[in-house]
């Protein structure tokens, strides 16, 4: 009579661990691999928002121009703008580009401003979709909007198109370098929360520099410093 051999319920019990060790490894594992993934990309885009903001602020900034607009009601407006319209900065900008195939080409200047919007408002639709994607499911904030008009001089019915630049701004702050100069205290630079100026400056006096201080979550406080094109903006 052959014998057969099995195994034993020792041998069983120890497979079975063996097999459901390698299990939970492989799965934390592959958990982990996943979650590191998944803030590899948060952070990734969230650069990659950060890098947008400072290409369109370069891109507008460094060609602000001296062209004064004429707004709804008829009246000259400065070139630069801080603190001083319905938006807290505006400026007149150079290089819109034209398609090269257009028929019909349009003035390559164009009036801008930037204005920080609440972030649970319509306008802000496309940021708080991104911020949920980061994990972010009840901002606290507001996101910051460039607007931008298809015409220089404005008639009643003129609306700015819009875009979001940047997601969730906890605070921003702006202020302008002017130089001036004057018999009476010789030549002087001194920065300024709003201009024109309502006191305290002579407003034929020329901007030099503009200054950004902005917070932002992911990165904390960022400061951007621009120098105005000597002559650009008498």
């Amino acid at each position: 009579m052959r014998l057969q051999r099995a195994f034993t319920l020792l041998e069983v019990l120890l497979a079975i661990a063996i097999t459901a060790t390698i299990g939970v490894a492989s799965h934390q594992l592959l958990s982990g691999t996943l979650l590191t993934k998944e803030v590899s990309d948060r952070k990734a885009d969230q650069l990659k928002s950060l890098q947008r903001l400072n290409q369109v602020l370069n891109r507008d900034i460094r060609q602000i121009i001296d062209r004064p607009i004429r707004d709804v009601f008829g009246d000259e407006q400065p070139p630069l703008l801080l603190e001083s319209s319905d938006y807290p900065l505006e400026f007149t900008r150079a290089g819109w580009r034209n398609s090269p195939v257009t028929e019909d080409p349009r003035a390559e200047l164009q009036r801008v401003a930037y204005r920080l919007e609440p972030i649970d408002s319509d306008i802000c639709e496309s940021a708080r979709e991104r911020l949920f994607r980061w994990g972010i499911t009840e901002p606290d904030g507001d996101c910051l909007v460039r607007y931008y008009w298809h015409v220089l001089d404005r008639a009643n019915d003129t609306e700015p198109s819009h875009q979001v630049v940047y997601e969730l701004v906890e605070r921003l702050e702006m202020e302008v370098l002017i130089s001036q100069s004057s018999e009476a205290i010789g030549d002087s630079q001194d920065w300024y929360s709003s201009w024109p100026a309502l006191t305290g400056a002579d407003n034929r006096a020329a901007p030099v520099a503009l200054r950004w201080r902005i917070e932002l979550p992911p990165f904390g406080e960022i400061e951007r410093l621009w120098l105005l094109a000597p002559g650009d903006l008498p």
